[in-house]
């Protein structure tokens, strides 16, 4: 079977209007701007109004990219949504967005794999579009994280806030006889390698429960007395294996593609937190100017943070054509990867 390319041919973000910054957290738990900013590197981040759906955001984000793109809504084959935090327990929120631009005949469905999720998402997609199944595919990344934050600890309020990104990938054909993996020098663009990894024996590190999880079984999961319904996690571990982690794969994309630190463009992160990002970046050899973030002003927003900071990049025009693009995250469950893209 011939395999097709898959191009990010447009993008978008949206983020709510209300904003946190350090100033207000001082006033919430024992911290302040400075601690906050050396240790993370965010000044500031969103929080979604109390009668604003998760999927309000998604749905701007997604025309925002059909709009760049100049495609209707109609034209869409695929819609794959990546959160962990959908108003809903069901339908997925990628229904919902289907639902709120017009795109009536697009296939829709979810995937979580939390920080993760965008690299999951685009990836899951560029399968459809590269077998010819569909051509014209939106993923849509989105979170409500502060829902889901214990402002009462210091340690994790500080990171999180909400946000919506989205890609419009499309699919085109190869050159005529051409069915082997992607090379990156062929010069073409598109999706040229991923790399994927996952350590479910690890799901203590960080987690999330729903309010109905069984309490016994989520005291298997932690130490701590009372299991709450919060984002939870053990910081020092998430630390290190996030920067293995992400530093690994993107080195194996490298090898395995013959590439150097100085072919890469852009460094596209998981907006996490700034020393994991800066100890990713040194690992690899890729110098600051080269990393794209929006860390500092919408901190982590889980699976949107990749496609806020491409949107961003792009929009102050750091990303052009024929650049090759490494995309990196790391998340609960723990899931990891890493994608190469050339525009």
């Amino acid at each position: 079977m011939s395999l097709r390319d898959v191009r990010i041919v447009a993008t978008g973000a949206s983020l709510p209007e209300e904003r946190i910054t350090n100033a207000d957290l001082e006033r919430m738990v024992d911290t302040n701007d400075e601690w906050i900013h050396t240790r993370t590197g965010i000044r500031e981040r969103r929080r979604l109004a109390p009668d604003q759906p998760v999927s309000d955001l998604a749905s701007r984000a997604a025309l925002q990219a059909l709009e760049e793109a100049g495609i209707a809504p109609g034209e869409v084959d695929l819609i794959v949504g990546a959160t962990f935090t959908n108003d809903l327990a069901f339908p997925g929120v990628a229904c919902l967005v289907q639902r709120d631009i017009g795109a009536a005949r697009a296939v829709a469905f979810d995937t979580n794999a939390v920080c993760s999720g965008f690299l999951y998402a685009v990836i899951q997609a560029a399968q459809f579009l590269q077998t010819g199944a569909y051509t014209t595919a939106l993923v849509v990344a989105a979170e409500g994280l502060t829902r889901y934050v214990d402002y009462t600890d210091r340690n994790s309020c500080i990171l999180f806030g909400d946000g919506a990104s989205a890609v419009l990938l499309q699919s085109e054909e190869r050159p005529a006889g051409e069915t082997a993996l992607r090379s990156s020098a062929d010069g073409r663009p598109g999706l040229i390698d991923f790399d994927l990894a996952t350590d479910g024996a690890r799901v203590n590190v960080a987690f999330c429960p729903r309010p109905t999880a069984p309490a016994q079984w989520l005291r298997t999961l932690s130490d701590r007395e009372e299991v709450t319904p919060w984002i939870w996690q053990d910081g020092r571990a998430m630390f290190k294996a996030a920067i293995n982690g992400m530093a690994d794969s993107v080195q194996r994309i490298m090898t395995r593609q013959n590439l150097q630190a100085a072919d890469i463009a852009a460094l596209v992160p998981h907006q996490a937190n700034l020393r994991i990002i800066t100890a990713v970046g040194e690992r690899v050899g890729i110098p600051e100017e080269r990393v794209a973030l929006c860390l500092e002003e919408y901190g982590n927003t889980s699976a949107a943070s990749m496609g806020i900071a491409l949107d961003k990049w792009r929009r102050l025009g750091r990303v052009r054509a024929g650049d090759l693009l490494m995309f990196t995250a790391f998340a609960g469950g723990l899931t990891w990867g890493s994608m190469l893209f050339r525009a």
